[in-house]
């Protein structure tokens, strides 16, 4: 059966003369000029192929002309087409800015940061970041390498730092029954597309091809998740970092749900006017790009069900650091519940939390009403009461849980059995954001602050910069070189607690019930995780 992962919906030519302009490097797309940043002390190059203009709905293919002349990597490439909106709650951005020349579909192009004066002899390890955004916004655009770089060199571990770009929303990402396979998931097929030309190139710009780590936030992160779950033949990455993303996704309907009245795949054939039966895939491939694509469809396609393998095993063996912020669904209910005025008493608070439970079912699944009344029942008293609606505090848990903390666990449980030996560390980021709302707590994308890398840096230097330091050893020594911070054991989980003032182990039994009960096997069933 084929699946999909859910989502929330021009370079220039420099003449030879000016090769002496910026930095400069040779890759299987041509020759680069970059732009030293001489105050940072970083060269950067920008808005590079890793591949042809795209055909729609089809794998991308390598570059078969490179140019023969100097092109400039001074600006960003296009950003694949998306709604023009940044999405965000109360205020608070899901994301930093998009920086790209323009919307397009050619819009595969990679991102390099690296130490100024880098030769190709330095083969320095590789960090990789892949962008979130739920499958239907952002890119490589948003984000910048400089101060994780610049923080490498100060601390004599020096990195590269890479992003790109990957088709998102219904172009990277549709699901129907009339799509051929080959149309199915190009979004992960231009991930694994840049991972191979990262690797095939990392030569040429000072990096070594046998030390790249990928990491992400967000969908990014159920990105990194799902290279470790459905690997290439090739291995392009010796290890991952994953913040508030997990191999379960958010969910994973089946590719005939799209399909079904209502669904992505309808909604997307009555909006075009293509339909949904024979012939209404090759319309949607031919249609004008401006016709088609303000509605913001989801999906990704996949072979077999994430929840199986990852309790099968059935995954790379590589070394992993993953985490979760504490309060990851408040972010995402937002004030939906707040703003509920009054206040429900009891009995409908429970009927309203029990239908949104419900609804996180997909597959045409139906939660039993035994499995919600137990779920109405553990979250009856949340642990971080932090608004004054109890129906907004409960739903949040719930939803931290089901999407992040539950799955996290599933993963761990089978990634650090003994018999794998399988390097495994867990952090849990846990420090509020000065200036969001008091309710949001350490909400989802809460935690890319600390990181400086596209949000504006925050004030708590100790641990910003404790937070850039174990990414920067992982990735040059595959320990995140913490001393307190111990490999994850099952049998006596620990994790890392990552607030101001409070940065050590910690037992990782936050809401171990609800969790455990979220992750048998029967109730994974009654929500759709195994179709």
């Amino acid at each position: 059966m084929l699946l999909r992962l859910s989502a929330i919906l021009g370079l220039s030519i420099l003449s030879n003369g000016l090769g002496e302009t910026g930095p400069v490097f040779v890759t299987s797309a041509g020759f680069y000029v970059g732009v030293h940043d001489a105050q940072n002390q970083v060269d950067v190059f920008k808005g590079i192929r890793f591949a042809s203009p795209p055909a729609r709905f089809t794998p991308a293919t390598p570059l078969s002309n490179p140019s023969a002349g100097a092109q400039s990597a001074a600006a960003f490439g296009s950003d694949c087409p998306q709604l023009p909106t940044i999405l965000g709650a109360a205020g608070i951005p899901a994301g930093p800015p998009l920086k790209g020349a323009n919307q397009s579909e050619d819009c595969l192009f990679v991102n390099v940061w690296r130490p100024e004066g880098t030769s190709v002899n330095d083969a320095l390890p590789i960090l990789v970041y892949i962008h979130g955004g739920g499958y239907f916004a952002g890119s490589g655009s948003e984000w910048d390498g400089t101060s994780l770089v610049r923080r490498s060199v100060a601390t004599k571990k020096p990195i590269i730092w890479i992003t790109f770009n990957y088709r998102i929303g219904v172009l990277g990402f549709l699901g129907s029954v009339q799509a051929p396979l080959e149309a199915l998931n190009v979004g992960l097929q231009d991930q694994r597309d840049a991972l191979r030309w990262i690797q095939d190139n990392a030569h040429a710009f000072g990096g070594d091809s046998s030390r790249i780590t990928i990491s992400g936030e967000s969908a990014g992160a159920s990105s990194v998740h799902m290279h470790y779950l459905y690997p290439d033949s090739r291995r392009t990455f010796r290890a991952g970092i994953s913040s508030s993303g997990t191999s379960l996704v958010s969910n994973t309907p089946a590719c005939e749900w799209h399909d079904r009245p209502g669904g992505a795949y309808d909604i997307l054939g009555n909006v075009t006017g293509c339909g949904t039966g024979t012939g209404s895939f090759e319309c949607l491939r031919t249609l004008p790009f401006d016709v088609s694509w303000k509605a913001c469809v989801s999906g990704s396609l996949i072979d077999e069900y994430p929840t199986q393998k990852v309790i099968n095993g059935d995954f790379l063996n590589a070394p992993i650091i993953t985490g979760t912020n504490r309060n990851e669904g408040n972010y995402v209910v937002g004030t939906a519940f707040i703003d509920i005025t009054p206040q429900p008493p009891i009995e409908l608070e429970n009927s309203i939390l029990s239908s949104f439970i419900a609804g996180q079912a997909t597959n045409n699944k139906n939660v039993s009403q035994d499995t919600l009344a137990t779920l109405l029942d553990l979250y009856a008293n949340p642990t971080d009461n932090l608004s004054n609606s109890s129906l907004s505090n409960r739903a949040s848990q719930f939803l931290t849980d089901y999407m992040m903390l539950a799955p996290e666990r599933l993963f761990l449980k089978t990634a650090s059995a003994t018999q794998r030996e399988q390097d495994v560390w867990v952090y849990s980021f846990e420090q509020p954001l000065a200036g969001a709302p008091d309710f949001f707590g350490a909400f989802h994308t809460s935690d890319l602050y600390y990181l400086d890398i596209g949000f504006p840096p925050v004030a708590s230097l100790a641990l910003q910069s404790q937070m850039q330091d174990f990414y920067i050893s992982f990735v040059n020594d595959l320990d995140p070189g913490v001393a307190q911070w111990p490999k994850y054991d099952e049998r006596s989980p620990v994790s890392l607690q990552l607030k101001e003032g409070r940065i050590g182990p910690i037992a990782d039994t936050l809401r171990r019930e609800q969790t455990d009960f979220l992750s048998q096997v029967n109730v994974l069933e009654e929500f759709g995780r195994f179709g």
